[in-house]
């Protein structure tokens, strides 16, 4: 892990880690050289605060109001700085940054305590502690909303939301709505974060964060219907996050309602073509309705994205050699084989292997 001098971490995300299955984030963790925790005392050492956490982390910042268990010394890392670290995000842009902590935190009329959360809820984007002018113009707008009565948790959440849409607070001005919604102010016109200006007054709104937390906890409770339908509240609110499309479609496909939930994993992969997960399902389910061809295209789809896969190895392979093309499934078979799997899976894949083995000699010899 860039970063992290070559040694092994453990790393705790606090909230929502969007567009990465939680699945997804273990592996890549653990391509790094670390381990995704579940929990805060299981001793984490580096600690990952998302945009999601900042209603609850910030409810009384300061101080932040973390997990227990948390030891001292931990490494706090934005969501921004994970999602380099582990390879998701470009490095920092390369712009002057010749202003420091310091200089940024009188200018704005901040403390410094607040110029470090802005920072670490990627507000702000320094680079060892030194700011640019970007940085500069969205912490004096951070400022502003705070002096107008604005509360940290809400001016966060909105950055993060203004990121979406490629935004941020370096130019946008926040207000509050007659009706409680936090809105941007562009050429006198008010618009919601996401960039949409048709903004009927009085409209009910729920957060993202919110409907998603729901889905969660409702799938986890086995309430399957009641997941469904915050997933879909969340899929009307956020329209690029692969996660949330892909997480209905699990849902969808345990209620036994294949076809919509290819549809969902469809929607998936066409926010994000990269989305390897979806692009698995998607095969699972072509391959559970008798259509190999078109099962094949996408597992292969998905190993193209992801090439070490070791779920969308073992599904072509399998599936190649389901329809006696050992020759090609055997090649894919060693892929998997190197990449070490459980041994709960490790027999039948070298059974399988063999046979695929013994399948090319005998194809040779008939040919």
């Amino acid at each position: 892990m860039a970063g992290m001098s070559g040694e092994a971490f453990r790393l705790l995300v606090v909230g929502r880690f969007a567009g990465v299955t939680r699945e997804r984030l273990a592996v890549l963790a653990a391509e790094a050289g670390g381990v995704l925790l579940t929990r805060a005392r299981a001793a984490p050492t580096v600690v990952a605060l998302t945009s999601a956490s900042a209603p609850r982390v910030l409810a009384e910042a300061p101080p932040l109001r973390l997990p227990p268990g948390i030891p001292p010394g931990v490494r706090f890392v934005s969501e921004r700085g994970l999602r380099r670290l582990l390879g998701l995000a470009p490095p920092p842009a390369d712009v002057p940054r010749t202003l420091t902590h310091a200089e940024v935190a009188r200018s704005a009329r901040l403390p410094g305590q607040t110029v470090d959360i802005l920072a670490l809820y990627d507000v702000l984007d320094p680079v060892d502690d030194h700011y640019g002018y970007a940085d500069l113009l969205a912490a004096r707008e951070a400022g502003r909303a705070l002096a107008a009565g604005l509360d940290l948790p809400r001016v966060v959440a909105a950055a993060a939301k203004l990121a979406r849409s490629g935004a941020s607070l370096a130019d946008t001005r926040l207000l509050e709505a007659p009706w409680g919604e936090l809105v941007q102010e562009k050429a006198g016109r008010m618009g919601r974060l996401d960039g949409q200006f048709a903004l009927p007054l009085g409209e009910a709104f729920t957060s993202l964060d919110a409907a998603f937390r729901n889905a969660e906890a409702a799938e986890a409770d086995g309430d399957l219907r009641e997941a469904e339908r915050w997933y879909r509240v969340a899929l009307r609110i956020d329209r690029r996050d692969p996660v949330i499309p892909f997480n209905l479609g699990n849902v969808l496909d345990a209620l036994g309602r294949g076809a919509e939930a290819a549809l969902a994993y469809g929607q998936a992969v066409a926010r994000d073509p990269d989305f390897a997960e979806g692009w698995l399902n998607l095969g699972h389910l072509a391959e559970a309705g008798s259509r190999p061809a078109e099962a094949e295209t996408h597992y292969a789809r998905a190993l193209a994205v992801r090439p070490d896969d070791p779920d969308a190895l073992f599904a072509l392979a399998k599936l190649l050699t389901r329809l006696g093309r050992f020759a090609e499934a055997t090649p894919l078979w060693d892929r998997y084989l190197g990449l070490q799997p459980a041994p709960s899976d490790l027999d039948g894949a070298r059974r399988l292997a063999a046979l695929c083995r013994v399948g090319t000699v005998a194809g040779r010899r008939r040919n």
